[in-house]
């Protein structure tokens, strides 16, 4: 019987160092996925919802004229917002306004954005996110360059879908067919749990001397307009309490705003009738009582005039609002 033949030894080449290497890396991505990827996968409402702000906070707050910024980022505030928010917004955007008269007042702003809390603890069942907002304005009145800033809170809603093509809340109790995107439905005065201990006061960049009228007609943005609308319709005169300079309002109307026209198209406002009042451009809201004013409040008269009131400050925690200025508006289709 012929003796079996000796084994070979085991031969190592540079092929099988490099498999043996191919194998751990695959072995160890394949463990890393297995770790890692339910978690990236629960996280991408909180990544979708923080891009959609992102985007829509980006274009709300770039210049409008800013050619290189629409190039890079090839963004439009309406792409992130929810339909009834662009419903409120028939010019300019929901932070800038009207554009032409962000130009006159030289107006700018930047943001600084919290982080997102969701309606539910699993953030796939959450069709509700919001965030704390901080935005800074910078802006030219009179000649005079100011800032001035709020707080706000954004919130953002997306639609669940339960096997037919009607949008509805999320139901804890049911698998959605389909999930739509994120989208930002608009602006509201943050809580005291929201801003964890800090002040959520704006920082008015205005001052003013204090006024009789403070406490009556220039008490808010909507009193102030009331006025100026009665006195357009009652008496035909554009007449203010509450103008920032000369008395007759001269210095807050822009090139070209025929008065006459302007007269004439201020409605029937009623300061307790919000069906009323004109559609207001800038989608921040304002606490009155609690000293949280908007650094500006625009409303569109007419379709074609944009009427802008500052909140500013008139002594020792005492504010109120001036009539700044006055403004033909850019309107889209024209």
């Amino acid at each position: 019987m012929t003796a079996p033949a000796a084994p070979h030894p085991r031969t190592w080449t540079a092929s099988t160092v490099v498999m043996l290497i191919v194998c751990a890396l695959v072995a160890s991505a394949a463990v890393t996925a297995a770790v890692l990827l339910p978690g990236y996968l629960r996280d991408s409402p909180r990544r979708d919802a923080a891009s959609t702000l992102r985007a829509f906070l980006d274009d709300a707050t770039a210049p409008q004229d800013d050619r290189q910024y629409a190039d890079r980022q090839n963004a439009d505030w309406q792409d992130a917002a929810s339909t009834q928010l662009q419903a409120l917004v028939p010019a300019g955007t929901p932070l800038l306004g009207e554009r032409t008269t962000a130009d006159a007042l030289k107006l700018s702003a930047r943001y600084e954005m919290g982080e997102l809390t969701f309606s539910h603890d699993d953030l796939r069942d959450s069709d509700v996110a919001s965030a704390v907002v901080v935005l800074h304005y910078r802006y030219t009145i009179r000649g005079e360059t100011g800032t001035a800033s709020v707080t706000q809170k954004a919130w953002l809603t997306r639609p669940f879908y339960y096997g037919d093509d009607e949008p509805r809340q999320a139901d804890a109790k049911a698998s959605p067919s389909a999930v739509g995107s994120w989208r930002v439905a608009g602006f509201s005065i943050p809580s005291s749990s929201d801003l964890d201990g800090r002040s959520a006061a704006s920082e008015l960049g205005l001052t003013s001397d204090e006024r009789t009228a403070d406490t009556l007609a220039c008490y808010a943005p909507v009193s102030a307009l009331v006025e100026v609308a009665d006195n357009a319709r009652i008496d035909g005169v554009l007449a203010s309490s509450c103008f920032l300079g000369a008395d007759d309002g001269s210095d807050v109307l822009g090139a070209g705003v025929d008065t006459t026209a302007l007269l004439e198209a201020f409605p029937a406002i009623a300061d307790g009738d919000p069906a009323s009042l004109p559609p207001e451009l800038l989608q921040l809201d304002a606490d009155i009582m609690h000293a949280m004013r908007p650094p500006f409040t625009q409303f569109l008269i007419g379709g074609r005039y944009v009427v802008t009131f500052a909140a500013v400050t008139t002594g020792p925690g005492q504010d109120a609002v001036r009539l700044v200025s006055i403004q033909n508006a850019e309107v889209e289709g024209e």
